[in-house]
């Protein structure tokens, strides 16, 4: 893949590029110096991925290094905007502001006799037209600026404010005080990744086995290592962000995104997969709300991963690549239980099309049901869990309540029932029966009254 046209259009570009470099070295030697304690993001969560003013996220390296940048100026939410943003906003921007550049790949397409052709036009050709011209890719660059670089915040209070509200964190503890994160625990019980994820206690980490094709768990209390409250939250994050390294892993596979060759890496192939594993696990887990702390058997890679970069800028873009394209693997995964769930999804073309993939999983789990009592807007699944268990989670009005356990025989015959009528009838009795006092003192808080379910 071409690097540069050879006629100075990816001079910037190469610019940034060299940017991006520096900024990850830099990165690197910090947690190197604070002995591995400081995250890949400096311990500054987002809660969502970058965005532009319309919501939409930016893709590939961009979107990590808008999270740093972020991170590293103290903005207050990572959105930005071009200059044209900006004017068409009529805000202007702070004295002394510096943008930051935003990469993307172009292609120069010429035809057999060396003129120059349209992309629109290419498109428009036929195959053995298309096979004549010579496609080149290459970077090019555009600059943003933060929102908190403009006048916004006191020329716009009310705007600012909305986009303020994106990224308002969803984070919950589980009876133990460690972080809990309800999509994550979903995915893996009702094994939702692209491949199983096992628990054992036969392990003292998660690990992904290629020859099984299958992340392998221990149990969560493995990770509470620490005394204090803070700490034993921040430990709950360490054993989501370890299952991300591993989840990031199983995306390289053959069949999936090809990184991974099943005869075995030599020692650079497999600091490269650890570097991918690494970031994608950081930049996954930050959008989230946790910040990942560097693997200790992977501290060691810091220095080669330095010198590799020092020596080749152009290393980052193909590695942030591979970043990227399993990064969104695993967004598309967690949004999935995110709409189950009834939260916010992370990615911009999810949320817009909420509606539709909310429709799409009820069609293919056959498992949701919507009830309307007095008012009350109610979803509900049920779900195998990894010790074999069967257990139904419900959100009335936006709001998750706990799963609660059902019986194996119910559930069991309920998992083997087609969709339609029978199933919708048989989910109702369960959520009766596992919630009916959630479901009444919901009901007494509102001050309404049950006048039954409505399919």
């Amino acid at each position: 893949m071409a690097y540069n046209t050879g006629n100075g259009e990816t001079r910037f570009s190469e610019v940034a590029v060299k940017q991006f470099t520096e900024m990850m070295i830099s990165h690197m030697k910090e947690m190197k110096a604070s002995h591995w304690k400081q995250g890949w993001l400096g311990g500054k969560s987002t809660f969502a991925l970058p965005q532009n003013i319309s919501g939409r996220n930016y893709s590939g390296m961009n979107s990590m290094f808008l999270l740093w940048t972020t991170a590293k100026n103290n903005y207050s939410m990572p959105v930005f905007l071009t200059r044209d943003q900006i004017k068409k906003e009529h805000l202007w921007i702070k004295k002394g502001a510096k943008s930051f550049p935003i990469l993307y790949w172009n292609l120069s397409i010429k035809d057999k006799n060396g003129k120059p052709v349209k992309k629109a036009d290419f498109h428009n050709m036929s195959p053995e037209e298309q096979s004549e011209c010579r496609v080149k890719p290459y970077l090019r660059a555009f600059l943003v600026f933060n929102v908190d670089q403009t006048n916004m915040q006191e020329m716009k209070p009310e705007k600012y404010k909305a986009l303020q509200e994106r990224f308002n964190p969803q984070v919950s503890t589980d009876i133990s005080g460690m972080y809990e994160n309800r999509a994550m625990d979903r995915m893996m019980a009702t094994q939702g990744w692209v491949c199983p994820i096992h628990f054992s206690d036969k392990v003292e980490s998660p690990v992904y086995s290629l020859t099984h094709d299958m992340v392998v768990v221990p149990g969560k209390n493995r990770f509470k290592i620490s005394n204090n409250p803070d700490d034993i939250y921040k430990d709950g994050m360490e054993y989501y962000s370890s299952i991300l390294h591993e989840m990031a892993h199983s995306t390289g596979t053959s069949n999936r995104l090809n990184r991974l060759a099943p005869g075995g890496r030599d020692k650079e192939q497999y600091a490269r997969e650890e570097l991918v594993a690494e970031l994608s696990a950081a930049m996954v887990g930050n959008t989230m709300g946790f910040d990942k702390r560097i693997l200790k058997n992977n501290a060691a890679y810091l220095d080669s991963w330095i010198s590799t970069l020092q020596k080749d800028p152009t290393f980052i873009v193909s590695v942030m690549s591979d970043v990227s394209k399993a990064s969104q693997m695993i967004y598309e995964s967690i949004d999935k239980q995110k709409l189950a769930l009834g939260e916010r999804p992370l990615l911009y073309a999810n949320l817009e099309q909420e509606e539709s993939q909310s429709k799409q999983l009820s069609e293919n789990k056959s498992d949701k049901v919507q009830q309307n009592t007095s008012g009350q807007e109610v979803t509900a699944s049920v779900f195998k869990k990894p010790d074999g268990e069967y257990a139904v989670q419900a959100t009335v009005n936006g709001k998750v309540l706990d799963p609660h356990e059902i019986d194996r025989k119910s559930g069991a015959k309920y998992m083997a029932l087609p969709a339609g009528e029978t199933k919708e009838t048989a989910l109702q009795q369960i959520v009766h029966a596992a919630y009916g006092n959630s479901l009444r003192a919901t009901k007494e808080q509102k001050e309404e009254r049950t006048h039954g379910i409505k399919l």
